[in-house]
C-alpha cells in the first residue's frame, strides 16, 4: 500500500479486464470511463468503456488521472511538465496554457548555446519524445502523472524516492504559478547542480528550488565513496 502510494501513476499496458469484477469497486465515472479501486489491496484503475484498463495506481493520482483523460488537454495551466529525454535525464518546464511552456533551455538544445528561462510553444519542449508527464500535488506531495495510458518505464527518474516526495510543500495556485515563471523571464543563471530546469519549475510551482535528479545524483555519489561533490 505505501510502495504504491509512493509511485502513484503505475506502468501500464493495455488489456481487457473484467468490467463488473466483484473484487473491484467503481469510486468514479467520467466520459464513459470508470475508476475502480480493488477492495483486496487499495489499488485502482481506470476502464474504458470497451472494458480497456487505461491506467493504475494509487487512488488519489487515478481520480486525477481521469479528470485529465477526460479533459480535451492532458496538461493545465500551473502545471510542472516533465519529459524523459531518451531515459538519460528529464527536462521540466512550466505550462503557461494555450500551447505555451516556460522552461530553462538553451537555444539548440537543452544545453546547447544561449541557455535562459525562456517561453516557447509546447513542440520545443517535447522535441523528440512520444509523451510526458504532469507532477501533480496531492497534500503537499508530488505525484508524476504519465499522459500514456500505455507505457512501462521511461528513465531511472520515473519515480520520486520516498524521502523526496514525502515532504510536504506549500503548492502555489496555478495563476501563482504562472505568474513566478514570467518573473524570470531571460534569466541566464543555469547551473545544473543548482539551478537547473527541474530546480526553476519546482520553484515556480512549491517556492522551493530542489532537483530529484540532483538528489538521486548526490546519493549515488555518497554511497559510492565520492565525497567531493
Amino acid at each position: 500500500m505505501e510502495h504504491l502510494q509512493i509511485i502513484g501513476d503505475c506502468p501500464n499496458l493495455k488489456i481487457h479486464v473484467i468490467q463488473d469484477n466483484p473484487l473491484w469497486k467503481n469510486i468514479r465515472e467520467k466520459d464513459g470511463m470508470v475508476c475502480q479501486k480493488s477492495i483486496i489491496s487499495g489499488k485502482a484503475r481506470i476502464v474504458s468503456s470497451e472494458g480497456v484498463r487505461l491506467a493504475n495506481g494509487s487512488p488519489e493520482v487515478m481520480s486525477e488521472k481521469l479528470d485529465r483523460l477526460a479533459d480535451d488537454c492532458f496538461a493545465r495551466k500551473g502545471d510542472i511538465l516533465g519529459v524523459s529525454r531518451n531515459g538519460l535525464y528529464e527536462h521540466y518546464g512550466v505550462y503557461i496554457g494555450e500551447g505555451r511552456v516556460i522552461h530553462y533551455c538553451g537555444e539548440d538544445k537543452d544545453f546547447g548555446g544561449r541557455i535562459t528561462i525562456h517561453e516557447a510553444p509546447f513542440s520545443e519542449f517535447l522535441k523528440d519524445a512520444k509523451s510526458y508527464f504532469v507532477v501533480w500535488f496531492h497534500e503537499g506531495m508530488p505525484f508524476k502523472i504519465q499522459k500514456s495510458t500505455s507505457f512501462l518505464f521511461y528513465s531511472c527518474m520515473d519515480f520520486y524516492d520516498s524521502f523526496f516526495q514525502r515532504r510536504k510543500r506549500r503548492v502555489y495556485t496555478a495563476e501563482e504559478a504562472v505568474q513566478r515563471a514570467r518573473s524570470r523571464l531571460g534569466e541566464e543563471n543555469y547551473n545544473l547542480v543548482t539551478n537547473n530546469c527541474e530546480h526553476f519549475a519546482m520553484w515556480c510551482r512549491t517556492g522551493i528550488q530542489e532537483s530529484s535528479q540532483v538528489k538521486r545524483m548526490l546519493d549515488y555519489a555518497i554511497a559510492s565513496g565520492i565525497t567531493d561533490l
